[in-house]
């Protein structure tokens, strides 16, 4: 793989992410908004978001801090 080090307009960003992904690339760094997340770590974000969401509206149970809290 070649690695590239590009400078983009910040409303071109999003176009040129899916594009990478697109075609089999990773995104190692990006500094225009201050995070480096990974793939991984932004799907985990996503799910975590969807499912404070789904406890927001009632569908699914939240579970009680007393219950993770298990040394």
């Amino acid at each position: 793989m070649t690695t590239l080090i590009i400078e983009i307009p910040d409303e071109a960003v999003a176009d040129i992410l899916n594009f990478v992904k697109a075609k089999g690339g990773n995104i190692l760094k990006n500094d225009g908004n201050g995070e480096n997340l990974s793939p991984a770590e932004l799907d985990s974000l996503k799910r975590g978001l969807n499912e404070a969401l789904l406890i927001k509206g009632g569908e699914i149970k939240s579970i009680p801090f007393s219950e993770l809290w298990n040394e």
